[in-house]
């Protein structure tokens, strides 16, 4: 089958299209004919060897873990589904979702049927960055008229995060640059934070001197966060993807919750069916084609190029 293919650890550019077998089909697993795929920071971590210790990789490789298509083949004991079916996943097995195919656990939770009107290429943006984003919502308990900081909005998790913690009735703060004030408040940030104009925590201590009730912190691991539990009310949360300092380190009345994203039966569904039914909006940054595929992993590397949403992949 057709894929991206990475022979060594390094740089996104480095990879190139070819030729790799096709995964084979185990028992209680589907395979998926795959239309669509999106990016995520993890795919060029991997690649670049960063997680090598962690996590490392066999070459050749095939990145990517989110992807949509159609049930090519359905193993010995799945259910509720059959070939043909249109399905949204977030695929843990190589080779991964920049191929033509890609195999899943019939039974996983982050397997979900796609609803009529919703395309491939949006479908497959919602897997990783939505359950992240509703993993983080659920850690810091997010409920009514509470106050929310978003810091670092405009990425994938983001565009989540903003549009779910409105929905549990927050008051959501984001931070983003001036040209993406209008993008942030059509999420449903209520205020925004311009955070090339200052220091964005010295603008939150102004606006609200009295403190707010939780920060998702997703770009930061280091003292920053730090700083940024020092805007919290007593007893309120900040929560983190990407982990940092030991709970030690904050002030004792902050509760730190480090998080992985956790996916549980019928996430994936639900965050597909409010997609598809226009409850939430899915930001596409860039469309690729297959042949450019390894430029949606270069420019989401490039630190000079500003992803607002996600970029997708056009598998044909």
């Amino acid at each position: 089958m057709k894929a991206l293919i990475v022979d060594s650890y390094g740089p996104p550019a480095n990879a190139k299209l070819g030729t790799v077998k096709p995964p084979e089909l185990k028992d209680g697993y589907v395979l998926v004919r795959l239309h669509g795929a999106s990016v995520n920071p993890y795919d060029v971590k991997l690649i670049s060897g960063q997680l090598k210790d962690f996590a490392p990789i066999e070459f050749p490789y095939v990145p990517g873990m989110d992807g949509a298509g159609a049930i090519a083949g359905v193993g010995e004991g799945v259910e509720g589904y059959r070939i043909g079916d249109r399905v949204v996943g977030m695929f843990g097995e190589a080779p991964g979702t920049l191929a033509e195919f890609a195999t899943i656990a019939g039974d996983d939770p982050k397997l979900a049927h796609i609803p009529d009107g919703l395309d491939f290429e949006r479908a497959a943006a919602i897997p990783e960055a939505g359950l992240t984003a509703l993993t983080i919502v659920r850690a810091a308990d997010v409920h009514q008229d509470q106050r929310v900081l978003i810091i670092g909005a405009t990425g994938g998790i983001g565009l989540f995060a903003i549009q779910l913690a409105k929905a549990r009735g927050a008051f959501v703060i984001a931070t983003a640059a001036a040209a993406d004030t209008g993008y942030v408040r059509t999420l449903g940030a209520d205020d925004v934070i311009d955070y090339a104009k200052h220091d964005p925590i010295a603008q939150m201590n102004e606006r609200y001197p009295e403190g707010i009730d939780a920060v998702f912190d997703l770009i930061d691991h280091d003292d920053k966060l730090i700083a940024a539990a020092g805007i919290i009310r007593r007893d309120g949360t900040l929560v983190s993807p990407l982990y940092g300092p030991e709970q030690s380190a904050f002030p004792e009345d902050v509760t730190v919750r480090y998080v992985m994203m956790n996916a549980r039966p019928g996430d994936l569904a639900d965050l597909v069916n409010r997609v598809a039914s226009g409850e939430l909006r899915v930001e596409i940054a860039e469309k690729y084609s297959f042949d450019n595929a390894r430029h949606a992993l270069g420019d989401l590397a490039d630190p000079r190029t500003h992803t607002r949403g996600k970029r997708v992949v056009s598998i044909p």
